[in-house]
């Protein structure tokens, strides 16, 4: 059983490797049941960065988002995983549809899949229009395709949860240029429209019982950046992705702190180090 409160009933996009596999996981452990998205249930589709600036495009990391929901079901909890495709529309119906149905409706929404794929960190004389739109809609219009689906029943749940994992990108200003230490400005036009959602939402749902934050996940490790690390013989730099997702149970559980932080941006590690989790 979950900790101080009945199971939830929760979608985390971007499950099968890094931040959402741990938020999965951590949530899992605290007895909610859980729907999780990937590109493919099985993995084994390559990197999809951009073949300009990265040279891990098409290489294949480990790690998928079956392998992820039976690692969650050891904690006994029901795990559903599901294939959705950010670029397709359809596909993100399609996978919320999905997990309603299969968790008789979901009320914690953790939005934390991003669209890999050319055009993410082109620079700006690379990029096309068309690429640009193609990042900013997996990005930002993605999670309102899913919203549109999931809101309903997290309104009837009357405790409705929705979790952006945004990104720095969203509201800094890089010191340097994409490939030297910064970043696309597909990816921070993307993210920082994705950034805009949950204050939204928040300010509308609120009286109906939703709660929407931001949670900023602050510098992490991920499995590229080890991979890239390994072929450079480099060691990679950042906070391990358990950081955001103690962070997202957090909020998930609801305390007194984190129901006031509703409609905010939340930085992992600053709740992390407050409440000593």
């Amino acid at each position: 059983m979950a900790t101080n409160h009945q199971p939830r009933a929760v979608l985390v996009t971007g499950a099968s490797r890094g931040i959402g596999k741990e938020i999965a996981l951590a949530l899992a452990a605290a007895g909610h049941n859980v729907a999780l998205t990937a590109r493919s249930v099985g993995g084994g589709l390559p990197y999809g960065g951009s073949s300009t600036t990265d040279d891990l495009a098409g290489v294949v990391l480990p790690g998928s988002v079956d392998e992820v929901a039976e690692q969650c079901r050891a904690f006994g909890v029901t795990a559903v995983p599901i294939a959705m495709n950010l670029t397709d529309p359809t596909s993100i119906e399609a996978a919320a549809h999905t997990a309603v149905d299969e968790l008789g409706g979901i009320d914690t929404f953790v939005a934390n899949a991003i669209y890999q794929g050319p055009g993410i960190n082109d620079r700006f004389e690379d990029l096309s229009i068309d690429l640009l739109r193609t990042v900013i809609e997996a990005d930002a219009i993605g999670p309102m395709i899913s919203l549109k689906v999931l809101m309903p029943s997290m309104i009837s749940s009357g405790r409705g949860i929705f979790i952006n994992v945004t990104s720095g990108t969203a509201t800094l200003v890089p010191r340097a240029p994409v490939g030297k230490g910064g970043w696309g400005v597909a990816y921070a036009m993307a993210k920082g429209s994705a950034h805009r959602i949950a204050g939204v939402l928040n300010a509308e749902f609120s009286d109906r019982g939703v709660r929407a934050y931001n949670l900023n996940p602050g510098h992490v490790t991920t499995d590229a950046m080890r991979e890239r690390a390994k072929r450079t013989g480099v060691e990679p730099t950042g906070q391990s992705a358990e950081i955001p997702a103690k962070a997202a149970a957090w909020l998930v559980e609801g305390s007194h702190d984190a129901v006031a932080m509703a409609g905010t941006e939340v930085v992992a590690r600053d709740i992390v180090k407050t409440f000593n989790l």
